[in-house]
Parts: C-alpha cells; sequence; structure tokens
C-alpha cells in the first residue's frame, strides 16, 4: 500500500468493507446484520455490553437495521457508478427490495425500523429491541424513526413495492395518541393499528414531526391521496402555535413540572430539524399545493431564525442542544467527541445548517457549520472516549461537505487528514486485510450498525472521491441525521 494515493487507501478500505457485507447479505436475503465479528466476519453469537451512552432498548440484537444502514446503501450506489461496481448497486437493490416486500408488510404499515425495532434475522420476523434487552418486558414493538428517511430511499422502495409507502404513511396515524387535545408521540405500535395511550409526558419532538411530514409529502406526491395532505396540514399546525417569544419550541410540548431537565427546555437543535425538513418536503408539494409549500418556506425561515437565536457562542465553541425557555440559558450543550443518547455530536446539527443553508442561502447557517467545522480541524478524539462511528462519520462528512460548499481546499485538507487518522482508529490491527469491518466505536473489537458506521464509510467515499476531483461527486452528502 506504499505506493497507493490516499485516495486509493481510503476507497480500498471503503470497498473491503462493503464486500464484506454484501457477503454476510447473502445468507440473510441481502440484509445486513447490525452486530458483526470482523476478524471473523460474522454475526456475534452472544451482544456485548452497551457503550457508556449506548442503550439497550435501542439495539437490533441478531436482526437487521435499515435505517442504520441507509447511508451505506447510499455509499454502495455511489460507489457503484464511480468505482464500475454493478454489483455494489445490486446488492443494495437487493437489500431494500426483500425490505420492501418481506419486511415492510406490517399489520399498521409501519417498518420495523429505527430506534426500538427491526428486523430478526433468525427468527424471520420483526424484532423488539426492549424485549431482547429486557426478557419479562411484556410489550409490543414500537416505531421510532431515530433519523430522517430521505426522499431517494423513499423513491427506491416504492419502485420496489408502492404499497409500502402508502400503508406505512397511513400507518403514521399510530403516532397520534388517545385523547384530546390533539398531541403525538414519537413512538407507535407497529404490530397493531392503534393510536398510541396518553402517557406523563407528550415525548412529541419537534423533529419527528418535520419526518412525518416529508413521509406524508412523498407519499402525497405518489398518489395523490387527500387524507396525507390533511395529515400535513394538521402537524405544520401542531407546532406553530407552540412557539416560544424566540421562535423556539420545546423538547416536548408536555413535560410534570417536577422534570428539571425536559421543563421548560427548548430544543434549538430540533427547531432547527423540523425547519429543513419542511424546507424538504415543500418541493414535493409545490405544483399541486403552492400555497401550503409556501406557508411551509414562511414557518421554516421563522424556526430557523428560532434556532439561531440560542444562545450559542461561537467562537468559545459552545453549541447548544438544549435551552431553558423562560431566560434562554444554556442547559446542555454538544461535544465535538463522545456523543451519548440524547445529546448529539456538534457534527450532527452543523451537517443540518449545511442542508439549510443549501436550502435558504443563509450564511448565518454557513457560519455556524464552518465554526463547527475549526473544531473537527483542531480537536483530534480523546483517548479517553469511546467515540461512536457516528461521530466520526458526521465530523469527516462535515469537513467533506464544506468543501463542497465552498471550494475551499482547506476543508479537504482537513478532511484527507482526518480519514487518516480515522482509519487508524476505526480499523486498529487490519493494516493489510483489505476485507475488514470498522469497529462501532473507539476502543471496542465489533462492528455495530447502531452505533453509526455507515456514517463513516459514506464520508470516507465521499472524501475520496472529492480528493480526487470527480465533479459533481455521484455520492451526495447525507443529512438523515437531524
Amino acid at each position: 500500500m506504499a505506493n497507493m494515493t490516499t485516495e486509493d487507501m481510503i476507497l480500498q478500505r471503503v470497498t473491503g468493507s462493503l464486500d464484506v457485507l454484501v457477503r454476510l447479505g447473502e445468507s440473510y436475503e441481502g440484509l445486513f446484520p447490525s452486530m458483526i465479528e470482523p476478524r471473523r466476519q460474522r454475526m456475534l453469537a452472544d451482544v456485548p455490553t452497551p457503550i457508556p451512552g449506548q442503550r439497550g432498548g435501542d439495539r437490533s440484537y441478531r436482526g437487521s437495521n435499515l435505517m442504520h444502514d441507509e447511508a451505506t446503501l447510499l455509499t454502495m450506489y455511489g460507489l457503484a457508478e464511480t468505482l464500475q461496481r454493478p454489483d455494489y448497486a445490486i446488492a443494495a437493490d437487493r437489500y431494500l427490495q426483500r425490505f420492501a416486500t418481506h419486511c415492510a408488510p406490517t399489520p399498521s404499515g409501519l417498518f420495523p425500523w429505527g430506534e426500538h425495532s427491526y428486523w430478526d434475522l433468525d427468527r424471520d420476523c420483526i424484532g423488539d429491541s426492549h424485549r431482547h434487552h429486557e426478557p419479562t418486558r411484556c410489550g409490543r414493538a414500537i416505531h421510532d424513526h431515530l433519523r430522517a428517511a430521505p426522499v431517494w430511499l423513499w423513491d427506491k422502495l416504492a419502485g420496489f413495492n408502492p404499497e409500502c409507502l402508502v400503508k406505512f404513511a397511513a400507518g403514521l396515524d399510530n403516532h397520534w395518541t388517545t385523547g384530546e387535545p390533539l398531541e403525538y408521540i414519537r413512538h407507535g405500535f407497529i404490530e397493531t393499528r392503534q393510536r398510541h395511550p396518553r402517557g406523563a409526558r407528550s415525548c412529541d419532538f419537534p423533529r419527528h414531526g418535520g419526518f412525518f411530514i416529508v413521509d406524508w409529502a412523498c407519499a402525497f406526491r405518489a398518489t395523490g391521496h387527500l387524507d396525507f395532505l390533511e395529515q400535513i396540514r394538521r402537524m405544520l399546525d401542531y407546532w406553530w402555535t407552540r412557539r416560544d417569544a424566540r421562535e423556539l419550541l420545546l423538547i416536548e410540548s408536555r413535560t410534570p413540572a417536577d422534570d428539571a431537565h425536559f421543563h421548560g427546555t427548548n430544543a434549538p437543535a430540533q427547531t432547527l430539524s423540523l425547519a429543513v425538513s419542511l424546507l424538504e418536503a415543500a418541493p414535493l408539494l409545490a405544483e399541486d399545493q403552492p400555497e401550503l409549500a409556501a406557508t411551509m418556506r414562511e414557518r421554516a425561515a421563522v424556526y430557523i431564525e428560532g434556532f439561531l437565536r440560542a444562545p450559542h457562542d461561537l467562537d468559545a465553541g459552545v453549541f447548544v442542544i438544549l435551552s431553558k425557555s423562560h431566560d434562554n440559558s444554556l442547559h446542555q450543550q454538544m461535544p465535538i467527541w463522545g456523543s451519548v443518547y440524547g445529546v448529539w455530536p456538534a457534527s450532527y446539527v452543523a451537517l443540518t445548517c449545511l442542508l439549510g443553508y443549501r436550502q435558504t442561502g443563509d450564511q448565518r447557517l454557513l457560519a455556524w457549520a464552518c465554526a463547527v467545522g475549526r473544531r473537527y480541524q483542531s480537536e483530534p478524539i480523546p483517548e479517553s472516549v469511546q467515540a461512536p462511528a457516528m461521530d466520526a462519520g458526521l465530523g469527516l462528512g462535515l469537513l467533506a461537505d464544506l468543501y463542497d460548499v465552498t471550494g475551499d481546499d482547506a476543508w479537504l485538507r482537513a478532511a484527507r487528514q482526518l480519514a487518516e487518522s480515522l482509519l487508524a482508529t476505526y480499523y486498529p490491527g487490519v493494516a493489510g486485510d483489505t476485507a475488514s469491518l470498522p469497529v462501532g466505536a473507539s476502543g471496542i473489537d465489533w462492528y455495530e450498525s447502531q452505533m453509526g458506521p455507515g456514517f463513516l464509510l459514506h464520508a470516507l467515499a465521499r472524501t475520496a472521491l472529492l480528493s480526487s476531483g470527480v465533479s459533481p461527486s455521484p455520492l451526495a452528502a447525507d443529512y438523515t441525521a437531524r
């Protein structure tokens, strides 16, 4: 490998990983296992202890999770064209066709993917993360989006099974809860057509409302069904009346007063997430519903103002994920490395800013992303931190996308430098083995899709392609982490 360019070395590592996943997928009708032993390259028989900040009820035990694998599949489609590897596109299609025709048809229409559910590869059925984590738990498999489903993915799934998009969009009605006034929850039952009971907390996170709006917009574009349009309007108005004086939204609309963490707590990052989802959905509706699309754009602009009014301090490296509504004080900030459940890495939101910048041209969003990018230029992963592969992939993806947006070579140089260090961290001890998988987090010895290695593979490939001068890059940025 001494005579190889940095770009070749990066791509060889990425393609080696994809080759392993494709080969393993052959044993599971094209689906990729979530937890894999890199050296023996087989699905783990026993589940390792969670890393700090990882919840047992979020993992895909002996299963596969499309929401975890979305960025990996996007990478495969991009490299199929660039590297003349049609086998990657064929394998990605096989995965999505299997999911659309075999896994997606559920009693509710909601998919077994995301935060708490998956496809059980041993039993060939819906997997319940909570039940595997707590065998005595008496419950039902829960749908939670986890991240945004991109439009390209909906187009692919609908191409293999048009009904799966329609039934999923209809099944989102399960996320509205029982009772009055109108309220939704980020959780929904998969195995029954039933609205979720209302609890002590609403758990109606703003970003999930944005995810649902994009889903309904894709379904309306495909079918013209007016009920999907009504759902969009209902969700569009839901948060609009809940803004505070700064145009910020609470992390959830209803929280017991004795919950010091959630009560009266704004979610600037989720406010921005909802905004960019509205901007993503608006073009899907513009031809048939121009007034609705215009309203979505207008409200997105207001939410962006709210995000920017949160108590960020870009010069000091304070990137706010939560603030208190009564005085706009900092409640929780994002780390550069070492995210845990509920606390994203700063790159997560910086990439959302770049999507917002691409949609609006707002220079303030670009400045926010640049401030975070400078931290990834200068701050290596601390040895004391078990950084999930998501942190690495989104940090590298941010630098690559900053270059793509600005054309500033400094960002590309930083991306290349970071990529080389990440190869050493996430491919430990495999320098001479090109067919290997990245570990799920720094300092561990197994691959796990829940930790976000798909983002790392995508960012490595995108960095290599941009460095090679391929323009425009056939591998688009991934903005699903928002």
